[in-house]
């Protein structure tokens, strides 16, 4: 063989080592990157946090309103209630509160939707039920002109139900009364 036949023969073996080790440092180097890759956020699970914990939540809509709330009433709240509550409440559009589920400082646990602001009685509130710290179960519905449309109560040993027609809040009910005592069985 001639010189110039070994010496390019040589070059090529040389460039061929020199691949072959680029390939050795860089074979690992892109396994593990894989590897970490997959180890993070490949997986489903990944952001998930075991456990949040907050006083307060609010989730916003595409505009930037409130529209859901999942907290305890700030001490400062324009709503009157019966007890102070914490629990998930629901809003609408214009950020006005219409409904919620909550527990109640009282021991009691309701469910309620509201008639949009100014719609109606002054009193927003139009079906709900409600459970008592005492075990006793409310289920009503109140008309558009104010007092209750229709109640179902349970308490103690004795249910009731009650259907009325209002008129207006100034005129009196008229209501059906349909109860079942715990001695009439």
């Amino acid at each position: 063989m001639r010189d110039v036949e070994v010496e390019a023969r040589v070059r090529k073996l040389e460039q061929r080592a020199g691949r072959w080790r680029w390939l050795l440092v860089a074979a690992p180097v892109l396994m593990m990157s894989i590897v970490l890759a997959g180890r993070g956020s490949a997986r489903p699970e990944a952001g998930i946090a075991a456990e949040i914990r907050t006083h307060r939540l609010i989730v916003l809509d595409h505009q930037g309103r409130k529209r859901v709330e999942i907290g305890e009433d700030a001490p400062d709240l324009d709503i009157k209630r019966n007890a102070r509550v914490a629990g998930l409440i629901i809003f609408d559009g214009n950020e006005q509160e219409r409904g919620g589920m909550v527990t109640a400082d009282d021991g009691s646990a309701t469910v309620a939707l509201d008639a949009p602001r100014g719609v109606g009685y002054r009193v927003s509130d139009r079906a709900g039920m409600k459970v008592g710290a005492d075990g006793s179960a409310f289920i009503g519905v109140l008309s558009n002109v104010g007092g209750f449309a229709a109640r179902l109560v349970a308490q103690g040993a004795e249910g009731q139900l009650e259907l009325s027609r209002v008129a207006s809040a100034e005129v009196a009910a008229s209501t059906r009364v349909i109860q079942v005592e715990a001695e009439s069985r």
